[in-house]
């Protein structure tokens, strides 16, 4: 039995289509544990097997994907809202319901279940993810704290940072702390006032990354990923990936996992004419830390140095040399998690 699910924040609807791709009744759920159990219990009078469809399976729909999955409803398939819309301009009418949505995403487990994306209970690798994303946001607003801080030290003293040296550096904001002006006009003391307050503000945003970065030490050594064994991967590095694929990744090939993060390229080959262009798609987060990896290898690992020079003789750009160094980057990440995923496969 096919049961497409589209969410929203206070309510779920779902459609049952049987084997044939009839319909066989409909329901609407509130999002809440009971609503949860309802629902579920709606599905079981059909009948089962069961392989749910879940529209946004990580956000609005993910308590109810993480409930089936805490009651062995193991099949659960993501679907994204552009699949959804894809599979309900198929219908006969453009009408766009909660109803017809539901339906548009049984209709699409009919025709391609068992291609779609599993959903995957929360584990640790849900936490890594967590915590990457978190600490990523609290990177980026202090960059723009310190931004404004700089902007204001300029017009206190434009030659502030001979003195004080980088922000990024604790001597920076300890130059900005003890920082004081003679002028006692309004607009120098204002502005006195606001570094004062933009100093505390990154002070505390660094301590809170301080402690993140500890928590993701943490959880990635206790794992004992065998990716902190690849040159250019550390712990930050590591959580992301780990994140991003899982603690079992079900990755079948170098192929898939290249696709996965958007570093294979993609064809754009018509009638004599074949070429590649670069992908814009996949897992971008993904594809950020593999770019990060390759960076650090081509700063300080032989092998990858020589690759880099190899792909420059051949006549690419530097630009072209990473994204070949990122492919075959994958092969080499691909294989790390293949032997670790068959080690536990042997242990258990």
């Amino acid at each position: 039995m096919y049961i497409g699910v589209d969410t929203h924040k206070q309510s779920h609807t779902l459609v049952a289509l049987d084997e044939q791709g009839r319909s066989l009744g409909a329901r609407s759920i509130a999002n809440t544990a009971d609503g949860w159990a309802t629902g579920l219990t709606w599905a079981r009078g059909w009948g089962g097997p069961h392989l749910w469809g879940i529209e946004n399976s990580g956000s609005l729909g993910k308590g109810f994907a993480q409930f089936l999955l805490s009651q062995e409803e193991t099949t659960i398939c993501e679907v994204s809202p552009q699949r959804t819309a894809q599979y309900r301009r198929r219908g006969r009418t453009q009408d766009k319901t909660d109803h017809t949505d539901a339906l548009a995403i049984a209709r699409l487990l009919v025709a391609e279940g068992d291609e779609l994306p599993r959903v995957q209970r929360d584990d640790q690798s849900t936490e890594l993810r967590l915590l990457s994303a978190h600490r990523d946001n609290l990177l980026a607003e202090r960059t723009r704290l310190l931004n404004r801080l700089h902007a204001q030290m300029l017009q206190l003293n434009p030659a502030y940072r001979e003195q004080s040296g980088p922000l990024t550096k604790p001597s920076g904001l300890a130059y900005c702390r003890a920082f004081r002006s003679t002028d006692p006009s309004p607009v120098v003391q204002t502005r006195l006032l606001i570094v004062a307050q933009l100093t505390e503000q990154v002070a505390e945003l660094e301590a809170a990354i301080a402690v993140l970065t500890a928590r993701l030490s943490q959880l990635v050594r206790a794992s004992r990923t065998p990716l902190l064994a690849v040159p250019g991967v550390g712990v930050i590095v590591a959580a992301r990936l780990i994140g991003e694929l899982g603690s079992t990744p079900r990755i079948t090939s170098g192929a898939a996992l290249a696709a996965l993060a958007g570093v294979a390229p993609v064809a754009v080959s018509s009638g004599n004419r074949q070429a590649h262009r670069l992908n814009r798609g996949g897992n971008r987060q993904l594809n950020r830390a593999i770019h990060i990896i390759a960076l650090a290898q081509r700063r300080s690992d032989e092998r990858a140095q020589a690759y880099f020079a190899k792909k420059l003789g051949e006549g690419k750009t530097r630009k072209a040399a990473l994204r070949c160094l990122k492919r075959r980057l994958i092969d080499v990440l691909f294989r790390v998690l293949r032997h670790a995923d068959n080690a536990l496969s042997a242990a258990a």
